[in-house]
Parts: structure tokens; sequence; C-alpha cells
């Protein structure tokens, strides 16, 4: 009896439980193959290689968040709305799908190198808005890159340290906490000046 479109999900889930736990370079298919109960060959109807498979996890991962955060900052005009609705998307987004979510996180520094520039990019649209908020003068102008490698270091560390078992539980409880050191990072002078 043929299992139908809900064999590529399990491949895919199954992929992502091994490349979490043991690493994308470790995993084989066909241990793959064994979590899902299927045959090796299936994953190649599916899959063109096990390196595709995790690239095409990673991007649709980083394209869905890049598009949530530009969502979610677009329904505001102000730069604390949009650092606090950016903050809970990362969130949200974190705990609705923890295993997804460590898995884009843990890969990116193996995976971005195979991006496609034309894709949306969660950290271009951080930057962007930014830019934008700069031009608005609603914080002092600044490189918009060190400043969005500042706002996301606040979620994305928190993110490494639950993936290390450091923080427990939700991440969405530290909101505000997030928010608020977001807005006061956006809002510092440069330095020098």
């Amino acid at each position: 009896m043929p299992r139908g479109a809900n064999t590529k999900t399990e491949i895919e889930r199954a992929a992502l439980e091994l490349f979490v736990s043991q690493g994308i370079m470790e995993t084989r298919t066909k241990q793959i193959a064994e979590a899902v109960k299927i045959s090796e060959g299936t994953i190649y109807r599916h899959f063109e290689s096990k390196d595709a498979l995790a690239r095409e996890l990673f991007m649709r991962q980083h394209a869905s968040l890049a598009e949530a955060i530009k969502t979610a900052a677009a329904k505001y005009d102000h730069i604390d709305e949009q650092a606090r609705a950016i903050v809970e998307v990362y969130c949200n987004m974190a705990d609705g799908d923890w295993l997804l979510f460590r898995y884009h996180q843990v890969n990116q520094y193996t995976l971005l190198r195979y991006l496609d520039p034309k894709l949306p990019n969660p950290v271009s649209v951080v930057v962007e808005v930014i830019e934008a908020a700069m031009k608005r003068r609603e914080i002092p102008k600044d490189d918009a890159n060190v400043r969005a490698a500042m706002a996301l270091g606040i979620v994305l560390q928190a993110v490494t340290f639950k993936a290390f078992g450091r923080l427990k539980g939700p991440l969405i409880k530290h909101r505000d906490l997030f928010s608020k050191s977001v807005i006061d990072i956006l809002h510092l002078e440069p330095a020098g000046k």
C-alpha cells in the first residue's frame, strides 16, 4: 500500500532528528530510511541526495523565517514595535518547531554557502528594517549590520543556550526581556559620539 504525500514529510522529520542529534555528515540515508521504515531508494524519489535534503530543509526554514519577519515588521511604523514583532517571530518559530529551528541555527555555518541570493534572508530583512528606522531618525545613524548583529545576538544566543540545555522551556516567556534589550541596543548612541 503506497504511503503517499506523507512519506516526504516523514523522511524530512526523521532526517531532522538525525541531523540534529548526530550531524549531517554523520547521518546515512540508510538510517533515515530505517527510521521511516522505507527502503533507502524511496528517499531518492523525493530528494536527489542526503545533501539536497539537508539543503532543502535549511532553505525552506531560512525563507520562512525571513518572510515571517518581513510580514511582522510591516504591520508597524516604528522601530520599537517592529523590534517587538521580530523578537516574537523568532520566539514563536523556535517554540513552534524547536527541532527545525535548532537545525537551522546549528547548520547555518555549513549551509549558508548554498543559499540562493534571491531567496529571502532573515538577516537582510532585519538590516533593512534597521536602515529604514535610521532614515526615519527613530534610532541613531550607525552601521545597520552591527546593530542587527547585536540585536539578533540577544535572541539567537538564547537559542544556543537552549540547544545546550542551559535554558529550559519556551523562549516566548523571555520575549519582553529580549524585546527591551533589542530596543535598548537599537537606541544606543554610536561609540565615540
